[in-house]
């Protein structure tokens, strides 16, 4: 009886699997790649491949990440469309390689004014989640000065934002800056800097060798020289530079909001 009865049980578990996995499909809109407009904005896409073990976690994790965002009455979320786009239908993964997309899963998220961005962590729920709550937070310019030489000083670390009106990434990792501009306020000096807006401001550009944009460094304060950032352009992967190369001025920040 033994051997039918861990069977039943190995059944039991199947089933529950199967029921837990259809959840999650139900949960995110199934699209045609080839119908994604990338262009559209409020909308999160999952590009995965059904039966790969990475994928399926991926999609767990992002319809997850939906419902603690439903469950915690984040303001905007109606306003996002979940879909899923999957690679193991061939006509999908011909027209993702034409788009240069040949790994899965790839996480993209779009809010009204910020552009597409590629999540680029891994995708754990919780992670996902914070990640469309700060895209969604408000954010504002308040706590981002203007180019202005004298900002920088050896009394603190300025971290410079190098931009242009043309460059579209520019525009989506303004929120970035400013949701961590507004989370530093005290510790560390938040300057944007438009190259092309003056004489002064192109000189100070060539002067650091920007010829990319968006670029962010951190100056003054007590570093030697000018350090550029380098990590994928995220609000965690700033806050993580920031705590590595000007420790002591991120000490007296709540543990929290620069988690």
């Amino acid at each position: 009886h033994q051997p039918c009865v861990m069977r039943m049980i190995r059944q039991s578990l199947g089933l529950v699997v199967a029921l837990q996995l259809a959840t999650f499909v139900l949960a995110l809109e199934e699209v045609k790649f080839a119908e994604m407009d990338s262009k559209a904005e409020n909308q999160v896409v999952l590009i995965y491949k059904s039966g790969e073990e990475a994928s399926d976690s991926a999609l767990a994790a992002v319809t997850a990440a939906h419902e603690t965002l439903k469950g915690g009455g984040v303001a905007g979320l109606e306003n996002l469309a979940f879909k899923k786009s999957d690679a193991a239908d061939a006509s999908n993964a011909n027209e993702m390689l034409k788009k240069g997309i040949a790994t899965y899963p790839m996480l993209f998220v779009s809010v009204k004014g910020q552009g597409l961005d590629r999540y680029m962590r891994k995708i754990d729920a919780d992670k996902v989640a914070n990640y469309i709550r700060t895209k969604l937070e408000p954010s504002s310019d308040d706590d981002v000065f203007p180019f202005n030489r004298e900002l920088i000083t050896k009394d603190y670390p300025t971290m410079v934002h190098f931009t242009e009106p043309w460059c579209t990434r520019c525009k989506t990792f303004k929120h970035v800056f400013q949701h961590v501009a507004s989370n530093t306020v005290g510790s560390v000096m938040c300057m944007e800097v438009e190259c092309s807006s003056s004489k002064d401001a192109r000189k100070f550009c060539d002067q650091h060798k920007i010829d990319g944009f968006p670029t962010v460094m951190l100056t003054g304060g007590e570093l030697k020289k000018p350090v550029e950032f380098t990590k994928d352009r995220s609000i965690p992967a700033l806050f993580e530079w920031l705590k590595e190369t000007v420790p002591d001025a991120m000490l007296a920040l709540d543990e929290e909001v620069i988690a």
